[in-house]
Order: C-alpha cells, then structure tokens, then sequence
C-alpha cells in the first residue's frame, strides 16, 4: 500500500505536467496570432499595399528585409507614413521606428579603412571601446543591406513629401533671408583653407565658427545654427552625448562616442548621406523631412576629441556617396559647400 504522502507527490508531478501543457499550447496559440501567416507574408512581399501593419513589422525587421525587392521596401515605406495617417499616429514616429540606430547606419556605411579605426578604438576599456566594437560586428550584417534601407529612406520621404510634410525652413533663424549656402549663415563660420587639408581629415570636414559661447563650468560650447547642405530625411539623431575629453570619458549616448551630438541625412536627389557631427543641440528628430538650408541644431563640441580643450569651435562633415559607395575627400567636400 502506497504511502499518502507519495501519491500526493505522484498526483502534484501529473498537475505539474498538465499545466505546463495548457501553458505551452496557449503561448503557442498566442505567437500563431500575433505571427503573420506564410500566405500573409508572401502577399506582403509580391504586393505590399495589402500587407497587414503586423506584416509590414515582419517584413521591414532586419532578419527579414534583406529577403525583399528594394522596390517592395521603398513601397514599404510609404505604406507606413499613408497607415500612421489613417491611425491617426505621427507619420514621422512612426516609420522612423523602423529605421536603423546610429550604430548600425554607421555599420552600413563603413568602408575598410573606417572599420580599422573603429577596431583601434575598439581596444580602449570601457563604455566608448565596447561602443565600436559593436559597430564592427555590425558590418557584415549592415552593409549588404545599403540598397534596401535606401529604398525606405525613399519611400517615406517621398510619402512625406507629397503630403505636403516637409519642414519649413523659413521660419528660423533670424536673418535667413541672407542665406546663400554653407552650413552657416554668412559671417558665422570660415571657409577651410586648401593647403591645410592635407594637416586634417582626409574623407571629411571641419569647419571652425567666428564666435562660440563656452561654459567655464562644464566645457560646453554652443555655437551657430547648423544649416543642412541639402533636403532630405533624417534617418538618425541624438543630443544625449554624455562624457568628457578622450574616449576614455565616455559614458554613453550621441551618434557615436567621438562623434558626439549629431544628425545623418539621406538625401534621395542626391544619393547621398550628409553626416554632421559635434553638436550642442538638435532641433529634429528622426523621420522628419527637410529641404536644403533647414535648422539642424547648434554647433558645439560634444565628441571625445572634441571636448579636449583647444579642440572644439567646429562642426564635423561626412558625406557618403551612395552610387560610388565612399566618403567624399576633404577637398570634394569643400567644393561641395564652398563652391
């Protein structure tokens, strides 16, 4: 005769089995409808304008976009601006959730030569080394992927465009009449000289201000308004960059630990990526649509460099050119905005 307390133990281990199966099968149940059907899928990629907002989440995620037609991708997008309209949501919000981080824009873009140096600054202990070295296991994640998220910057910025929801560049700042190009208005920053460039950085730019105001207490500097080369969207921005001079001090937020504050630009006219790094503050948020000349931010000197002192008073430029795959050179770059 069985002992009570063993059939008790026997009775708990069978009541233990059915609830984890009822527990399993409704966790099943649950993923089959939140989880698009193959036939839901394969109609989203042949026709997206019938695809569901949970299988336009499943196509645009990045295990997955890689398995589209840019052309469905860039329909994509401008299927999210058209649904977040009808929702009643920020079409701006919306599709830039579907957008890559900083990390991995910078990931997509990076050539050789730019993923030696984020493996250099890679060995740095802390916060900034671990930073880059997420960038480089990006690369070959990223990279193959350039033509896809080029067709939803596309998409969505035409979307936006279309419905009229591009920013207005005239209303800020103050003497924007006077504007004729540049990252600057006139008087504000000074033109590179061009045997100096071989002293600088070879695929991007810095341009000095004529005047910043500088903070005694924590070295903060705010310069003018940054004024963007030319319209696009905004596929990434932050103005969270905490740290001090030297890679070292970072601590965390920004594009990226030496380039501080800042914004990236795809421009669909173009083909271009517009990167400005270095920057106090931002007045735009990803998924907005500008035009050339539109306010980006204030120039300063957030970055690991250019936070040491005798450093800063400078915004940084990068442009990648998508249809020859590389960074313009310093000098491209001066012709670009100068000339």
């Amino acid at each position: 005769m069985e002992k009570p307390e063993k059939r008790g133990d026997k009775a708990r281990l069978i009541f233990s089995l059915i609830s984890f199966s009822i527990g399993f099968l409704l966790l099943v149940s649950c993923l089959l409808l939140i989880s698009p059907s193959r036939s839901a899928i394969t109609s989203g990629r042949t026709d997206p304008g019938l695809a569901s907002e949970t299988t336009i989440t499943f196509l645009l995620s990045k295990d997955e976009i890689a398995a589209l037609e840019p052309k469905s991708v860039g329909e994509l997008g401008a299927l999210l601006v058209a649904r977040a309209m009808e929702l009643g949501r920020s079409p701006e919000k919306y599709a830039a959730s579907f957008f890559p981080s900083a990390s991995e824009i910078l990931a997509m873009l990076a050539r050789d030569r730019d993923v030696d140096d984020y493996l250099e600054n890679a060995e740095e202990a802390g916060a900034g080394g671990d930073y880059y070295q997420r960038v480089v296991d990006l690369v070959p994640w990223m990279k193959p992927l350039r033509t896809h998220y080029e067709a939803l910057f596309l998409g969505v910025f035409s979307a936006l465009h279309d419905l009229g929801r591009t920013k207005d560049p005239m209303r800020y700042p103050s003497g924007r009449k006077s504007y004729k190009g540049g990252v600057t208005l006139t008087g504000l920053s000074s033109r590179p000289m061009r045997r100096d460039l071989d002293l600088s950085h070879t695929y991007a730019l810095d341009i000095f201000f004529m005047d910043v105001e500088k903070s005694a207490l924590s070295g903060a500097e705010r310069g003018p308004v940054i004024l963007a080369l030319e319209g696009g969207i905004v596929v990434s921005a932050s103005s969270s960059w905490r740290g001090g001079a030297g890679l070292s001090k970072y601590r965390s937020g920004g594009i990226a630990p030496k380039s501080g504050n800042g914004i990236i630009i795809y421009s669909p006219r173009s083909r271009r990526y517009y990167l400005y790094f270095h920057l106090h503050d931002l007045f735009l948020k990803v998924g907005d649509a500008i035009v050339s000349g539109q306010p980006l931010g204030k120039g300063g000197n957030t970055g690991a460099n250019a936070r040491i002192p005798g450093h800063g008073e400078h915004l940084h430029v990068e442009v990648f050119d998508l249809p020859s795959g590389r960074f313009l050179r310093n000098t491209e770059i001066l012709d670009l905005i100068f000339n």
